[in-house]
């Protein structure tokens, strides 16, 4: 899998970055990202009582499950990159 990463203001710089290497390079944004994330999601949940019998969800791995880490990622992480495709 790749994750193709590019910069905000000049899109001409693309980076090919495996997950792995991916997670290393941006460590301190995803780990901001899955902080606002997890806070955002459980305060939804604690609006929806019919959902407070789940509240041991690990908001970690959704916010990385592949489908989501695009969305995820650009939405709530504080950088100048942003993923623009994961093949």
């Amino acid at each position: 899998m790749k994750i193709i990463i590019r910069h905000r203001m000049n899109h001409n710089d693309k980076q090919e970055l495996s997950l792995e290497e991916f997670k290393i390079k941006f460590k301190n944004e995803l780990a901001s990202a899955v902080n606002v994330y997890t806070n955002q999601e459980q305060q939804k949940d604690m609006l929806q009582p019919w959902k407070l019998s789940n509240l041991n969800k690990d908001y970690k791995a959704e916010f990385f499950q592949i489908q989501n880490l695009r969305w995820n990622f650009n939405t709530h992480a504080q950088t100048v990159y942003y993923i623009d495709k994961i093949e």
